[in-house]
């Protein structure tokens, strides 16, 4: 209907200028006929200012048909755009069908600025829709003493030095398959990458960024089931804060806050109106890859295991409770997998389990207010980050009194979480959020005694500040302070604060 329409408008704006042209031409050609019937005498005898009224006159009538052919011009133009863009744009909506890219659920309440028209990057490919998109992320930091990583810390050190500096390697870049079909399922695929992989070895590398690689997995979806077979997030623990500062590596990881990205077959089955079930078989990470071995893959003690992760998590969703008409999220996780790890001469052999369960909340208290967070207690989870990224204590050892007594290996249990209030104050439209956080990590003190004495992490706690305000969808400047209190059995306690200013430009 909207490209007929178009059509009539094109024949009405071609009659219309055809109509006026023909009238200029056959309005000239009548007055240089009468001018040339007149004759020399009467030319002298008419009155100046006769012909000065009527020149200004005919001027007018002019000026007023030229504005009119001018106006009916812009609207062919108009016409002829519609015609050609309406076409292409109704095939690519039959086309396709899009689905939300899977992504690590964040607590990003606030009310969404006015919105603006993003540009269609896609391409047909078939009966599919593929798109390009990323976010540029621009990091300028600054930390007071000792971290662990100057751009993205996760905790304070006893050595190091206070830094400032400013990055690029948390921008990411990817492309989206949507709509394409087998069978009675929607197939969809997605390939994401940053630039937070690491640094090459040369003096000048801190401003390379080596490629990472992020999300690349394929997914079916039917009405109420899914399946992905590919690396993407965890099933455990799937919450994450929202910050600027932290695109590569979530706020409060090491903190409270367990995440990863893995290779894994996961299938998503909606019960009922309100409850997500889903469940995965991943790779096993258990955060003890060999260091020095940059390109032949070495198996970590997960490996080694034999066994898989499996992991598992339900939820319920329900729009507006709170009568915001947003969507609050309940959800309870659970991960188990093994390390297999031999140490000493006669290569002993010790089985550690790793396992772990979380409670994530996403609710949305108000319009302008929301609570996001999570809670776990587990064991070896240094894959997720967890223990402050210690899995096992491979010099374990019972205290009794003075006397420490060598026993083998031994998992590290832990237990935290993390809480993130986000607000949007009535003011500047909507494009302002503001960010509380805090989060904590705290392995047991029994599981860290050694034989010989070693610095091991026995507590971590950070807390933030943020401040995101969205000039548009696309482009939004952040700033946030993030102070970290890291406890070690031998140097004891460490702190450090970090400044961070962030722009994003997605598209």
């Amino acid at each position: 209907m909207k490209i007929n329409a178009s059509r009539r408008a094109v024949r009405s704006a071609v009659k219309s200028v055809l109509f006026i042209s023909f009238a200029l031409a056959a309005q000239g050609y009548a007055q240089s006929s009468q001018e040339t019937r007149q004759s020399p005498s009467e030319n002298a005898a008419s009155e100046p200012k006769k012909n000065a009224d009527e020149n200004s006159e005919k001027l007018k009538q002019l000026e007023a048909q030229v504005n009119l052919m001018q106006e009916q011009l812009e609207a062919l133009k108009s016409a002829i755009a519609a015609l050609k863009g309406d076409e292409p744009k109704a095939e690519a909506a039959r086309a396709s069908a899009p689905t939300a890219a899977p992504e690590k659920a964040e607590s990003a309440g606030s009310k969404q600025a006015p919105a603006q028209t993003k540009p269609d990057l896609g391409v047909n490919v078939g009966s599919a829709r593929l798109t390009p998109y990323g976010s540029i992320y621009f990091n300028a930091f600054g930390n007071s003493g000792g971290t662990n990583n100057a751009d993205v810390p996760l905790f304070a050190t006893s050595t190091g030095r206070g830094n400032t500096g400013a990055s690029l390697r948390q921008t990411r870049l990817g492309v989206r398959l949507e709509g394409a079909k087998v069978g009675e399922a929607k197939l969809n695929a997605i390939l994401e990458a940053d630039f937070f992989g690491g640094f090459p070895s040369i003096g000048i590398g801190e401003n390379f960024g080596v490629v990472r690689l992020r999300l690349a997995n394929v997914r079916l979806d039917w009405e109420k089931t899914s399946l992905t077979l590919g690396q993407d997030w965890s099933v455990f623990a799937p919450v994450s804060p929202t910050s600027l500062a932290t695109a590569a590596i979530p706020q409060m990881a090491a903190a409270g806050n367990n995440w990863a990205r893995l290779p894994q077959v996961r299938v998503d089955h909606k019960a009922g109106k309100y409850f997500l079930i889903q469940g995965a078989v991943a790779a096993p990470q258990t955060g003890d890859s060999a260091t020095n071995a940059p390109f032949f893959l070495q198996p970590n003690s997960g490996s080694t295991s034999r066994m898989p992760f499996f992991e598992a998590r339900a939820a319920v969703a329900n729009v507006s409770p709170f009568g915001t008409k947003k969507t609050a999220t309940i959800g309870f996780s659970g991960h188990y997998g093994r390390s297999r790890v031999y140490t000493g001469a006669a290569n002993t052999r010790y089985e550690i389990d790793s396992f772990g369960v979380a409670l994530d909340w996403n609710l949305p208290l108000h319009e302008r207010l929301i609570i996001a967070g999570e809670a776990f207690v587990g064991r070896n989870l240094a894959g997720f980050q967890g223990g402050i990224f210690q899995g096992y204590n491979t010099e374990f050892a019972y205290r009794n009194g003075a006397v420490v007594t060598a026993a083998g290996v031994r998992g590290i249990g832990t237990h935290g979480g993390w809480t993130q209030l986000g607000f949007t104050p009535d003011a500047f439209k909507d494009r302002l959020s503001l960010y509380a956080s805090l989060g904590i990590d705290d392995p047991r003190n029994e599981d860290l005694v050694t034989f010989v004495s070693r610095d091991l992490k026995k507590r971590n706690l950070a807390y933030a500040f943020d401040l995101i305000y969205k000039f548009t969808p696309q482009f939004s400047i952040g700033a946030e302070f993030r102070r970290f209190q890291t406890d070690w059995t031998l140097t004891g306690r460490q702190r450090s604060n970090h400044v961070n200013l962030g722009a994003v430009y997605s598209f």
